[in-house]
């Protein structure tokens, strides 16, 4: 059975120094950032990781940076199907079954990406 690495608890004065540095990034405005390169996010980063808070490879590993990525990739292959098939003249339902998505996720796109659809005629056909 593999050792389990014990986590080391900051010192006092430790936590201090990394309570002033977390007040240096909220003064700037940094709060929500991931990977922000300034001075001030670097600093910070690096002492997180120096005294053992910040350990990114058993935590996050960049996982959901990736998941975002994925996500925006399938969201461009997506509506360039939805384009080609508005293009032919499909209504949003026949689209929908065609690429086999949900009509909300579809509606998102086309509002999202700015797309045409041909729109179905509404209400009772006229009599002659």
């Amino acid at each position: 059975m593999p050792k389990v690495k014990k986590r080391i608890r900051p010192t006092k004065e430790q936590w201090h120094e990394l309570n002033r540095l977390l007040d240096d990034v909220v003064k700037i405005g940094h709060t929500n950032e991931r990977n922000c390169r300034c001075i001030k996010c670097t600093k910070l980063n690096n002492y997180s990781k120096s005294i053992g808070l910040l350990d990114r490879g058993t935590t996050d590993a960049g996982r959901w940076d990736e998941r975002k990525l994925e996500t925006k990739h399938r969201h461009e292959k997506d509506a360039i199907k939805i384009i080609k098939l508005a293009y032919q003249g499909y209504s949003r339902e026949e689209i929908t079954k065609d690429i086999k998505r949900s009509k909300n996720y579809v509606d998102k796109l086309i509002v999202e990406f700015q797309i045409e659809v041909k729109k179905l005629k509404q209400g009772r056909p006229r009599k002659k």
